[in-house]
């Protein structure tokens, strides 16, 4: 959770403050804390819920066009996911791979559940999949190859189950499956990131969702000495670049744990107390402090001293 947000950070340069992506892992981590499982209609309306409350105004901060998209939508009353291309619903797993890091078959299930709140394109929903299976894979450890091919396994159990699933919409035509990709995108870890992305997305025509997983995922694999440079290489990216940081750095956060990072991140001791509620299936909600009255302090905080 710290190191998504540290990725978001970053990307977000002279703000310095992290927005809807680490506002959707948060949501998401609450919503696994309160209920233990993705209830899609539940978590949906949670994420509306910071754009039109009850009471009060809207609290997200650099909100994607998509995005807004949805949430206009959903207030008209249509909750359906849209055949996005983007790597968002990814990057939004992360509190999901640490839940269900012990249980393969329930964190692809939930994963699935999770991305097509949003989005039901094929590729992006086994991206979002993928994705989860690398935060499981590095909170064990994992790094290097391991970790790749890992996310790999992830991605092909995924692929085989969402070919069952009513509603999805299939990815762009030529598009190789992601599971194999991954197992191609092995041999660039450790290279420089502009290699890695260039690469990749010679792979596939999917450049959103399934390329910036992908590069996400090699360029967090690596040990680093230190571990901001996997991160800081993830924003040089000229692709989805907040996506991309978000989930690069979630990965090293994973293996590294509640690292400090040397950029301030604006509630650091709330992301890394609820990282590790998650990693300890630790359902205790009820000291949290309210999501929603922290990001309004934050946006509105922001807003006054932009105007000044």
């Amino acid at each position: 959770m710290l190191g998504g947000a540290a990725g978001e950070v970053l990307a977000a340069g002279q703000d310095r403050v992290y927005g809807y992506l680490t506002q959707h892992n948060v949501i998401t981590s609450y919503h696994l804390l309160r209920r233990g499982t993705i209830d899609p209609t539940a978590l949906g309306s949670e994420f509306a819920a910071l754009a039109f409350p009850e009471t009060g105004s809207d609290v997200y901060r650099a909100v994607a066009p998509w995005f807004r998209a949805w949430l206009d939508e959903h207030q008209r009353g249509s909750s359906a996911a849209m055949p996005f291309g983007n790597a968002a619903a990814a990057a939004r797993m992360i509190p999901i791979g640490v839940w269900f890091r012990k249980d393969p078959a329930a964190l692809v299930e939930e994963a699935i559940r999770g991305a097509m709140i949003t989005h039901n394109q094929e590729g992006a929903v086994a991206a979002a999949c993928s994705f989860a299976g690398a935060i499981a894979g590095a909170s064990f450890g994992q790094s290097g190859r391991d970790l790749v091919f890992g996310a790999a396994e992830v991605a092909k159990q995924a692929e085989a189950r969402i070919g069952d699933l009513p509603g999805t919409v299939a990815s762009p035509d030529g598009s190789p499956p992601l599971s194999l990709l991954l197992r191609h995108a092995a041999q660039l870890v450790g290279k420089p990131s502009r290699e890695v992305a260039d690469q990749i997305r010679s792979w596939t025509p999917n450049a959103g969702s399934v390329a910036g997983v992908i590069t996400a995922i090699v360029l967090g694999a690596p040990i680093l000495e230190r571990p901001s440079v996997g991160v800081r290489e993830a924003v040089a990216i000229d692709f989805e670049p907040r996506e991309i940081a978000v989930m690069a750095g979630a990965i090293v956060g994973a293996r590294v744990g509640p690292h400090r990072w040397p950029w301030r991140i604006v509630n650091d001791l709330w992301f890394a107390e609820l990282g590790r509620r998650l990693a300890n299936n630790d359902g205790r909600h009820e000291d949290l402090p309210d999501a929603y009255a922290v990001e309004e302090v934050l946006t509105f905080a922001g807003r006054a001293a932009a105007e000044q």
